[in-house]
This record gives C-alpha cells, structure tokens and sequence, in this order.
C-alpha cells in the first residue's frame, strides 16, 4: 500500500476508510501539530471525519504535538525502525514528538490516533 502525498489526499482517505469510520464514531476532539523549525497544523476530528482548519495564532487544541521534521518523517515511514514508527514510542525518544498538550486526551482517543498515522504511512 502506497501512502498519501499530499494533506488532502490523507484527509480523503482517512474519511472514505471503513475501520476509520467503525471505530471513531464516538470520537471527536482538535489535534494541533507541528514541526520544530515549521508550520502548525489543526486537524479536526469529529465523529470519523477528519478536516484540516487553518492556524490562527494560539488556536485552542485539546492535543498538542511538536518534534523534529526527522520523528514526523519516521512516524509516516512503513519502514521505520522499532520503537520509531508508533506516536507513544516516539513520545519517549529525547529526538521524537512531544506531546506539549492533552496526554489525557490523546490516551483516550489513541486506537483512533493509530489509524490517522497507519492511514498516513508510505512504503518509500
């Protein structure tokens, strides 16, 4: 399975995906991330829909992540090492994705936060 190439065609295949829509029907919370030296993103998750909205200033998000573009890069990669391709692996590295807002928030959705990144993976 190759994975998405742009945002859109993420956002696409996360709302068309059948697993996607069972198991977060009864999810919905805003996931704000971003790269150190980069832009945010706001995503939006209701009830298996997933958007992307724009950043506006301190936009209020009940999760936030921040790492370096490597742990994003690794997070996305079908191929990543152990220990290197899961969000909470990740969390714990001293170079991975820190969770800077919400650790509450993103254990209660984290089944649906896995499937957002499996649906997010490239195989190159």
């Amino acid at each position: 399975m190759t994975g998405p190439t742009t945002l859109a065609e993420w956002v696409r295949r996360v709302n068309d995906d059948p697993e996607n829509a069972h198991i977060g029907r009864w999810s919905s919370f805003v996931l704000r991330a971003g790269v150190d030296d980069g832009p945010d993103v706001l995503l939006r998750y209701d009830r298996a829909v997933l958007s992307v909205e724009p950043v506006a200033g301190d936009a209020a998000a009940d999760i936030e992540l921040r790492g370096p573009r490597s742990a994003w890069r690794e997070l996305a990669d079908a191929s990543a090492a152990p220990r290197r391709h899961d969000l909470l692996a990740l969390s714990k590295a001293p170079d991975g994705i820190r969770i800077t807002g919400g650790r509450d928030q993103l254990l209660r959705h984290l089944r649906v936060l896995n499937r957002l990144v499996e649906l997010g993976r490239t195989d190159d």
